[in-house]
């Protein structure tokens, strides 16, 4: 746990990422008209890209909880997310690039086919979304238990056709915080970052919800609502709790 953490594109708060910021960078030339090649020219890009970003209406957004998902009820949302065509989405043609009819219309059916069209998927118009995610257990005795989820940290993983709720290693609340101490002792500043950013609370720790949702034309409120639906429910997180607390004390 106490590597830096070179991924570009990692959101996991408990890693350490490190920015350069020798004097090379610092003394970058904004002459436009400097032919010296001993100086380093930045270039951007930003209006382009702005430019195409507002055009296609791309936004973002991070959903964040301090409770655990309902495997149940996660599995049953997750089994609506809309299955692009192709790996690499054509931003300009959306609409298209999906295998889900959110038509209604009754000239839209086959003769004779009386079902109903599915609802359209809450995720609709999501390219990319990826964080860490909690979630409880569903059986804690027997054989097939899944007790360990409640250590363990998965991480969510989507872009085009590909989807992956994995394993992400243990919650740092899973461990004493003087054992936890022990990994940042040459990075005491991280230990406090995590101590102070990621764990959302004293009971849980760092256990919880942070998934960021990146995508054109998508409903963030809509995403938002059927998410937190998947939450334990109140009666649920005491459920929860009367687990723990048994499981704490067969140990």
């Amino acid at each position: 746990h106490d590597h830096t953490c070179e991924d570009s594109e990692c959101t996991d708060t408990s890693h350490s990422h490190s920015h350069n910021h020798d004097d090379k960078s610092a003394s970058t030339c904004t002459d436009p008209n400097c032919t010296d090649e001993s100086h380093t020219h930045s270039h951007s890009h930003s209006h382009e890209s702005n430019t195409s970003t507002d055009k296609l209406g791309i936004i973002n957004f991070v959903f964040k909880a301090n409770r655990p998902f309902h495997a149940n009820r996660l599995m049953v949302l997750l089994n609506q997310w809309p299955v692009p065509k192709k790996d690499e989405l054509d931003l300009e043609v959306l609409s298209d690039d999906y295998n889900v009819d959110v038509s209604t219309s009754d000239d839209t059916k086959e003769e004779g086919d009386n079902k109903p069209l599915p609802p359209p998927s809450p995720f609709y118009g999501v390219l990319r979304s990826k964080g860490f995610c909690w979630i409880a257990p569903t059986r804690w005795n027997g054989p097939i238990n899944d007790i360990w989820r409640h250590n363990t940290a998965m991480y969510w993983s989507h872009a085009g056709k590909h989807f992956g709720v994995n394993t992400a290693g243990r919650w740092w609340g899973s461990i004493d915080k003087d054992k936890m101490e022990i990994y940042f002792e040459k990075n005491k500043k991280e230990f406090d970052r995590i101590l102070r950013e990621d764990f959302v609370s004293e009971e849980w720790g760092d256990r919880r919800q942070e998934i960021v949702f990146i995508g054109a034309g998508l409903d963030e409120d809509l995403i938002r609502s059927e998410l937190n639906n998947c939450l334990c429910t109140d009666e649920e997180m005491e459920d929860y709790r009367k687990s723990v607390n048994d499981f704490i004390d067969v140990q």
